[in-house]
Formats: structure tokens, C-alpha cells, sequence
């Protein structure tokens, strides 16, 4: 073997990186991270929108079937962004009271109905309405419900 050729290499103590290189990638990060939180505010009110419509939509569901459960009918009052359900002919006995500027702290969502619904015993609805969620100066989206008792959320 012919060790002329062969040259051992020194192992340099300047291992690492600079400081310039170190501020040019925290640079990077920084301006990719804006772009990013711009993005997601930029789509937070429609998020807002579609998860407060899922919100009441459960609640409506859930006081549907207390209703059923208890025999006892259940009320829906909606103003703003707040609504209450109440046992029928008896304002003391609240079953869920919902306010999302204070609960889930997103200010600028409003909830809008004609009527107040009126949730049966039998599984049925009174006072038949559409349920407007709105968040921001998007379309609002819209629960339906049907005298059956059926409810969904339409766009």
C-alpha cells in the first residue's frame, strides 16, 4: 500500500455556525411566520362561523332529546350572540344558556331567528324558523328544522 498519497486531513475547531448565517435563517423563519399568522386570520371568521353553527346545532339536538326524555318542552330564545333554553311556560328552569363572546371569547358572531322555536315533547318543533350564524361579513351559514324535528345546517 503506498501511503505517499495519502495526506491526513486536520479536524478544524471552527465547527458550527456564524452569527450571520444564524440571523439570515432567523430572518427566514420570521417572514415565513408572518405569512403564515396573516393566512390564519385571514380564514379565523369563517372557522368561528362554521364551528358556532355546529355549537348550536348540537344544542338544539341535545335539548331536542331532553325534551323527549323529560316530557317537559323546551324553549329557544336567540338574541345576538346568545341564546337560552328554557323549559315551556317555565322561565326559572333554564336548561342551557350559550354566549359565545363570553364562553369561547369570539366577539363579532351573531346568531339571528324569526321566531323562538319551540322543541316538543313528541320529538316535533313549533314555531318552525331558520337559525342565521354569522361571523364577520361572510354569508351567514343557516340551521333548518322541519316540524318533524329534523335540523340541519344548509349554506
Amino acid at each position: 500500500m503506498n501511503h505517499k498519497n495519502c495526506t491526513i486531513q486536520k479536524i478544524s475547531k471552527n465547527c458550527g455556525f456564524s452569527l450571520l448565517e444564524l440571523m439570515v435563517i432567523m430572518t427566514i423563519f420570521a417572514v415565513l411566520a408572518g405569512i403564515g399568522v396573516v393566512s390564519v386570520t385571514k380564514y379565523l371568521p369563517k372557522y368561528r362561523k362554521q364551528a358556532a353553527c355546529r355549537r348550536v346545532l348540537s344544542d338544539l339536538v341535545n335539548a331536542r332529546i331532553y325534551a323527549i326524555k323529560k316530557q317537559k318542552s323546551q324553549t329557544v330564545f336567540i338574541k345576538d350572540n346568545t341564546y337560552k333554553i328554557k323549559e315551556t311556560g317555565n322561565t326559572s328552569n333554564i336548561y342551557l344558556t350559550r354566549d359565545f363572546a363570553s364562553d369561547y371569547h369570539w366577539n363579532g358572531v351573531t346568531i339571528q331567528s324569526q321566531t323562538n322555536p319551540i322543541l316538543n315533547t313528541d320529538g316535533t318543533i313549533n314555531n318552525i324558523s331558520t337559525i342565521n350564524v354569522n361571523c364577520g361579513g361572510s354569508e351567514p351559514l343557516s340551521i333548518t328544522m322541519t316540524i318533524t324535528g329534523n335540523l340541519k345546517i344548509v349554506e
